[in-house]
């Protein structure tokens, strides 16, 4: 019988982690803000690319203190909504079934909101474990997760066109947030 043993990092390597994250996004031109949640150490608000709008979090869970999470969520604009949801039911769910396999083989993980056919929003999480984070290995998660949120911004454009503003009523919405 194996034991499980949970390493207990100290609230000043946690802030040492979270001003070293800081400085390398401030490096970068990606970094915004530090925030604060009530269940988590920290939460570095930055923009990837950088200028572009397009926001991800890195956060320190306090129930995994060994582990950051770059974590980033991407909002079907009210157009794509309405389109995906006037597909027939059976082309609908091919759709994301297909984007669920798709996106299995990266290496963020995913979940789709709020599930069950319906598809609002869709978050991207990539972990990395303190004894393997560093400058490097922080960016590629970061792009990791925009290339997943790409991925599911053209797989929209090519399923339903450009949706311009013209074509859908009020003003155009972003894909992503």
């Amino acid at each position: 019988m194996s034991t499980v043993v949970r390493i207990k990092m100290s609230i000043k390597d946690i802030e040492e982690t979270r001003d070293k994250i800081k400085a390398w996004l401030m490096e970068e031109g990606l970094f915004k803000e530090v925030r604060s949640e009530e269940n988590l150490y920290y939460q570095i608000a930055a923009e990837f690319p950088a200028k572009s709008g397009r926001h991800l979090s890195i956060i320190q869970p306090k129930d995994h203190e060994d582990m950051i999470v770059v974590f980033s969520r991407i909002r079907l604009a009210d157009a794509h909504h309405q389109a995906l949801s006037a597909m027939l039911p059976k082309d609908r769910e091919r759709l994301i079934w297909q984007m669920r396999y798709d996106l299995l083989f990266q290496d963020s993980s995913f979940e789709i909101e709020p599930g069950r056919g319906d598809m609002r929003s869709i978050r991207f999480m990539r972990e990395i474990y303190y004894d393997g984070l560093n400058k490097n290995k922080l960016m590629e998660a970061v792009r990791e997760n925009f290339k997943c949120e790409l991925y599911v911004v053209w797989k929209f454009q090519e399923i339903f066109g450009e949706m311009q503003a013209s074509r859908v009523s009020g003003p155009p919405e972003p894909m992503y947030c």
